[in-house]
């Protein structure tokens, strides 16, 4: 692999956030133009992305094994313009889920990550929020961005649910999993 190689997946992830850049921010509910962000290719990164601040990590042994793993990409795309002010386990299974829902929306789940209903997980993070974030959107539109905006503001907390949704967190788990549950 090398310097040339992951010079080549900086320009490939570049040209995703170029593509789909205001596709992301519109998903969260973001203004668009969103300031630069960095891509970088690291040979040392344990996980397949992180974030911090606008620098998106890519890790080049994930990369070199998954090349088309554009949804990576986006999915770190997303927290690098949510800017979260808090990450912690309050709010990190929701920053998670949200970036792999926009991950879905825009269609570029994997057979590896894709968005599905497990019982007693739709606040465990990642896809399984994903897939709960989609159905209360589907339910009451703008839910995602009016979570988007207090989560990058830093006035989240669980009653955004009751204000976005008309019902409490807990309430609104209990309804999708009776809804997707029992559908299954």
């Amino acid at each position: 692999m090398g310097r040339r190689y992951r010079a080549k997946v900086e320009a490939w992830a570049e040209g995703l956030v170029a593509a789909h850049g205001a596709d992301v921010a519109a998903v969260m509910g973001l203004p668009w133009p969103q300031p630069e962000v960095t891509v970088r290719v690291s040979a040392s990164a344990g996980a397949p992305g992180s974030t911090s601040g606008r620098t998106i990590t890519l890790g080049e042994r994930w990369f070199h094994e998954h090349p088309d793993d554009a949804g990576c990409v986006l999915h770190e795309l997303s927290h690098a313009y949510l800017r979260a002010p808090e990450y912690s386990a309050r709010t990190a299974w929701l920053i998670e889920g949200l970036a792999d829902h926009v991950r879905d929306v825009l269609g570029f789940e994997a057979s590896w990550t894709f968005a599905h209903f497990e019982p007693g997980k739709a606040t465990a993070g990642y896809q399984t929020t994903a897939h709960f974030l989609a159905w209360l959107e589907a339910r009451w539109p703008g839910t995602v961005a009016g979570l988007c905006a207090r989560l990058g503001d830093g006035s989240y907390d669980e009653g955004a649910f009751e204000a976005l949704c008309g019902a409490p967190l807990g309430s609104l788990v209990v309804s999708y999993e009776a809804d997707v549950g029992g559908s299954r």
